[in-house]
């Protein structure tokens, strides 16, 4: 994955919330400085809450090529969160390699959980696309993501398997 993650334990610089433009929708980030501290898409933080900034931030310049050169390695700086369990989950989604799947199942096993534990820890992951949640189905289909089992988050993570596998190497 060419994500490079710096977990980062505090950040106290002003917010500043900017939009990254991707092939399965907007991605709304939620920076201090120069770190991450949220991402969700678009329509799931709603239009009071989407402003962009003036110029370009650097992360959102790293991620919008992210979609021209996949392969290409981005080093963000991640608010480190939730609970040693829901890090664990975390740690692990971002060990699936780019272009391929595990079932809740399986991610689980690896790592000696229960499989509803490993879906809710993938519900409340603050920074979808970054922590590849979206690579974690359930071994009768699609499973869920962020929470739900159809409509546009479901879309979203169709369109984001879809886009690994057009570029997987």
């Amino acid at each position: 994955m060419p994500f490079i993650i710096h977990w980062v334990e505090n950040c106290s610089e002003d917010e500043e919330i900017f939009k990254v433009q991707t092939p399965a929708g907007n991605l709304i980030l939620f920076v201090h400085g120069d770190v991450l501290f949220q991402a969700d898409w678009e329509f799931a933080v709603g239009p009071a809450q989407t402003i962009s900034i003036a110029g370009e931030h650097d992360m959102q310049r790293q991620l919008n090529q992210y979609w021209l050169t996949p392969e290409k390695p981005i080093h963000l700086k991640l608010l480190k969160q939730g609970s040693d369990f829901r890090n664990k989950v975390w740690a692990e989604l971002c060990r699936i390699p780019f272009g391929e799947t595990i079932t809740y199942s399986a991610l689980a096993r690896r790592i000696g959980s229960a499989a509803r534990a490993v879906g809710n820890a993938c519900r409340d992951n603050p920074f979808p696309l970054i922590i590849p949640c979206h690579r974690v189905v359930s071994v009768s289909g699609m499973g869920g993501y962020s929470g739900q089992t159809e409509g546009d988050f479901m879309a979203i993570k169709s369109k984001l398997l879809a886009f690994e596998a057009a570029h997987k190497k």
